[in-house]
């Protein structure tokens, strides 16, 4: 897929399926982190300089539940996307957790090919969303440059119109100068640069 610029942490207490999660979902081109506890999830997620973009979590967990993972990732980043992994026999906490913000659950016992379609759709939101975030500034940028032109716009007719409010008061100004100096009637400058330009 090549998503290298897409993070993950995978956070679940049984070693063997955490490090089968994660070498699963590196071979799609996602960096991956792992915790085997809330407390280490929680202290990854604050510890992190760019959010996680996914989660993956186990419902039930050392020292607390998925629904800390969610709550602590969604502190720093409200659209981290979190899917709660679950026992059928907690399905109705899956539901709880989907109504607290995650993304989506999965019931175990679960395929790799579950897992992928599941991470495929998180990262198209994922990848949507930034491409949203990309357009939204610079569709901003394009209002401002419009607003700039609009601005000059404005600017350069008010200055025409000053220099056309000059220009006349200037022809007002000769025309009354030339019929004080010549005899002839206001308003026959024009006439006059004709007349001295022959």
């Amino acid at each position: 897929m090549g998503q290298s610029n897409i993070c993950a942490l995978i956070v679940d207490d049984d070693v063997d399926l955490r490090s089968a999660l994660m070498e699963y979902i590196r071979q799609m081109g996602i960096s991956v982190r792992t915790a085997g506890s809330v407390s280490e999830a929680v202290q990854i997620i604050n510890s992190e300089v760019i959010p996680f973009e996914l989660i993956l979590t186990d419902l039930k967990l050392p020292g607390g539940s998925g629904l800390d993972v969610l709550n602590a990732a969604h502190s720093v980043d409200p659209s981290t996307l979190v899917t709660i992994i679950t026992g059928y026999a907690t399905m109705e906490n899956a539901i709880e957790a989907i109504r607290q913000g995650a993304h989506n659950y999965i019931a175990k016992p679960f395929s790799m090919n579950e897992i992928g379609v599941q991470v495929r759709n998180m990262v198209e939101r994922v990848t949507l969303s930034k491409e949203n975030a990309r357009l939204s500034v610079r569709l901003q940028e394009l209002y401002q440059q419009i607003n700039q032109m609009q601005s000059e716009r404005i600017e350069f007719v008010r200055l025409h119109e000053d220099l056309v409010r000059q220009l006349q008061d200037n022809t007002r100004k000769l025309d009354q100068l030339l019929a004080i100096s010549t005899g002839r009637p206001v308003g026959s400058y024009q006439q006059f640069l004709i007349h001295e330009n022959r």
